[in-house]
Parts: C-alpha cells; sequence; structure tokens
C-alpha cells in the first residue's frame, strides 16, 4: 500500500536481517564444499598396478634360478633359504620387465653364509632372462661364489636380441636349418665391467631336412648401457 505522496511505507518486517547458519549447518556446508574438492573428477585416473599374481610368478621364478644356479655350486637345496622380502630396484623395471633384488643365506659346514641376487624377468610369461648371484658373506670366511666387480645393469638388456643374433649366426652355419628353439630357463648373465655383460644359454635346431636335433650353446657380448650386442659366439 502507498502513502499519499506515491510513496510505500515501510514495515518492520521489511528489516529484518535474514537469518545465520548456525554452527551444525555451516560446518555441514564447509564438509560438502571439502568433499566435492578433494572428490575425483570424472576423469581422474591412477598408475596402473602390476598385478599381484605377476610379481608373485616373478619371485618364484627368481628363486627357482637362484637355487638352479647355486645347485651347480654344489650347494643342497635343503640348506638353501631365502630372507626378506624381494624388492624392485628404482628406476630398472618397465612395463614389459620385472626387475627384483632379494638375499638369502645356506649353510656350509656348520657356517652361514648370506647371498644376494638381482633378477629380470618377463613379467608377461613369466620367465626368468638373467640372474646374478653375489656372495655377501664377511670376509672372516672364505667366499665361494665369486663377486662381480660391477652391479649388474639390467635396464637395456634384450635376450631376444642375443637369440635372434644367435638364430643369424645358426643360419650361417646351416643355410637349411630350421626348428629353432631356445631354453629360456639356461639364461645366465654376468657382468665384469660397465661396458660389457655376456648373456649365454643352450637351444636345439633342426641344421637340415631329415638330419637329427642339434643342442647348441650360444654366448652374446651386450653392451650394457644400450643393450647393443657386439658380438655372439656359437657352441656344439
Amino acid at each position: 500500500m502507498a502513502d499519499n505522496n506515491g510513496r510505500r511505507p515501510h514495515t518492520g518486517g521489511m528489516h529484518r536481517p535474514l537469518p545465520l547458519p548456525g554452527p551444525a549447518a555451516a560446518l555441514a556446508a564447509f564438509l560438502a564444499l571439502a568433499s566435492g574438492l578433494l572428490m575425483p573428477g570424472p576423469h581422474a585416473q591412477t598408475a596402473p598396478a602390476r598385478p599381484a599374481s605377476a610379481a608373485a610368478e616373478a619371485l618364484q621364478a627368481c628363486e627357482r634360478a637362484a637355487r638352479q644356479s647355486l645347485a651347480t655350486k654344489g650347494i643342497p637345496a635343503a640348506e638353501l633359504k631365502f630372507v626378506g622380502v624381494a624388492s624392485e630396484p628404482p628406476g630398472q623395471s618397465s612395463e614389459g620387465r620385472l626387475v627384483l633384488q632379494g638375499a638369502g643365506t645356506w649353510r656350509d659346514a656348520g657356517t652361514v653364509r648370506r647371498f644376494d641376487y638381482i633378477c629380470n624377468t618377463d613379467p608377461r610369461t613369466p620367465e626368468t632372462v638373467g640372474l646374478v648371484i653375489r656372495d655377501t658373506t664377511p670376509a672372516s670366511a672364505e667366499p665361494r661364489l665369486p663377486r662381480p666387480e660391477v652391479e649388474p645393469d639390467l635396464s637395456h638388456l634384450s635376450p631376444t636380441a642375443c637369440e635372434s643374433s644367435a638364430a643369424a649366426a645358426l643360419k650361417k652355419r646351416w643355410p637349411m636349418v630350421s626348428e629353432i628353439s631356445f631354453d629360456t630357463g639356461t639364461r645366465r648373465l654376468s657382468q665384469e665391467s660397465p661396458s660389457r655383460a655376456e648373456l649365454r644359454g643352450r637351444g636345439r635346431a633342426l641344421p637340415s631336412p631329415g638330419a637329427p636335433i642339434v643342442h647348441f650353446g650360444f654366448e652374446c657380448v651386450v653392451d650394457p648401457r644400450d643393450g647393443r650386442v657386439l658380438n655372439t659366439g656359437l657352441s656344439g
């Protein structure tokens, strides 16, 4: 309603301030805002994790290869134990390569000897493609395993490149060769310097149609800095 001058009269209700939220309402509004800020959006992604089963199978393959390697040095499997939890050295694993590092002990004539190992596996299989073992027994005991001068670099190692080079060498030896296969369980890696590593293994092939299957050994000299195969030799 307007007065005689055309102005709307003021009432007490028009000056009433809006009610402020109580402490509970303010806290609820704050939590709702924080939830909106912290919840990931529809496009947020997390880094893919390696399946636990692949890591477990890789660990089993590494320990199996270590047992086989130590058995060739006369160490009974019953005296061998792995200690602690194997871990991945930073920066050496990739999507197609899982590198594990672990440790263990064995008993020799009443003396506990210690060792550590570094193992390169293919998590898609998994297969052991490289294994280096170091004897870490204190100097007071007589060492039985040779200790490499440098830590092996497995980041650029490619067993496939080595075996492809070995297959090419077989074709030069036997032009009609076929049915070439490599035994992945016999792969062994050693490294004596930062610029030279050796990958050894065994395989089988058919030299020519009608000929008997022949077993052979191969050895690749590799530059561990970039994975280049420098030289390949055959035996058998």
